[in-house]
């Protein structure tokens, strides 16, 4: 138990750089200080993946999501998805823009918002994937970001039981200007994939 506590703690620290370096190129793009913060990482099996995913997406996010994916493979294989609740979106996007639209939460997303949520989503999850990639010294490519927007998201739609079966998940804080948006990032990774960073982990830090 000692070795899987210590295990997260470094993941934690690798992600935090990741989204700190996320964090930087964002507020040079947008020209507003943006603070990023991953306060958990959890190793879980894919039944308590759901189970935790679940509870997420019916406390914080109500169920309506904005989700931005990426895949991933070579050496490591897997997929990576940064899901927000869809009803702060618009607040988001607009301090991101530096616009104000004045609406309601609403469903509907413009083009302009869909490929903002689509860089923020490549910044961000590159970062992550990068900085862990590059830590363990495994090479990974990406694919290009897919965004979608889902009402009722349930945890299947992310964890899947068939080639994925050990899930990294980690909430994620976005701070723009005093302005809270709370997400939460989801790595279905195989099980061969995750084995290859915790040896390398071990190995590294001398089981600390």
């Amino acid at each position: 138990m000692t070795g899987k506590i210590n295990r997260e703690d470094i993941l934690k620290e690798l992600f935090n750089i990741g989204v700190g370096q996320a964090a930087g190129t964002l507020s040079e793009i947008i020209d507003k200080k943006i603070i990023l913060d991953v306060p958990d990482v959890k190793i879980l099996s894919v039944e308590r993946g759901k189970v935790e995913l679940d509870k997420f997406l019916n406390q914080v996010a109500e169920g309506a999501v904005m989700v931005s994916s990426i895949s991933f493979d070579r050496q490591l294989e897997g997929t990576v998805s940064l899901i927000f609740p869809a009803d702060k979106m618009h607040q988001f996007i607009d301090l991101c823009l530096h616009e104000d639209r004045g609406e309601e939460a609403t469903m509907e997303f413009t083009d302009i918002d869909f490929d903002t949520v689509k860089e923020i989503g490549n910044i961000v999850l590159n970062a992550i994937i990068g900085e862990l990639s590059n830590t363990v010294s495994i090479p990974v490519e990406y694919t290009l970001p897919e965004v979608n927007v889902l009402d009722r998201a349930r945890a299947d739609l992310f964890v899947t039981d068939e080639a994925y079966h050990l899930i990294l998940m980690m909430y994620i804080t976005f701070n723009i200007e005093g302005t809270h948006i709370e997400g939460a990032i989801v790595i279905n990774m195989t099980l061969k994939s995750l084995d290859d960073i915790l040896n390398t982990i071990d190995r590294m830090y001398d089981g600390r």
